[in-house]
């Protein structure tokens, strides 16, 4: 096996190491009937770009867009990228195409969380 390959394993086995915490994370707090708390935020102190998405969008849904926006500035830029992501990717798979996102995808994922970290960096601790 080459280098690369390793590699990839590598990663594969870190990724699905860290997914299994995050599962295990979820369903502790879920079996206290508790909404599960930032796993990022819990273990560095710092908010993830996402922290407070969900709470910014009941209160965007309640129609309190001011709250909202404290809660998370980008959350409806985060929910309309992953919307247009799953369209895409169920579209492909009902044409039996290979499942791969466009390129710019990429990009626009890096701009919007690295907005919404800074927003959230810069915004009041409260709202973590």
């Amino acid at each position: 096996m080459s280098v690369r390959s390793h590699f990839r394993t590598f990663l594969r086995a870190v990724a699905s190491g860290l997914f299994a915490v995050y599962i295990a994370w979820n369903v502790f707090w879920l079996l206290q009937w508790k909404v599960p708390s930032s796993l990022f935020l819990a273990l560095t102190g710092i908010p993830c770009p996402t922290t407070g998405g969900t709470r910014s969008l009941r209160y965007l849904l309640a129609g309190n867009w001011h709250e909202s926006l404290r809660y998370n500035a980008m959350t409806v830029p985060i929910c309309l990228l992953l919307v247009f992501c799953f369209v895409w990717l169920c579209g492909r798979w009902l044409g039996k195409r290979r499942l791969v996102l466009p390129n710019w995808t990429l990009s626009a994922w890096g701009i919007v969380l690295s907005a919404a970290w800074l927003l959230k960096l810069l915004g009041d601790t409260r709202y973590w």
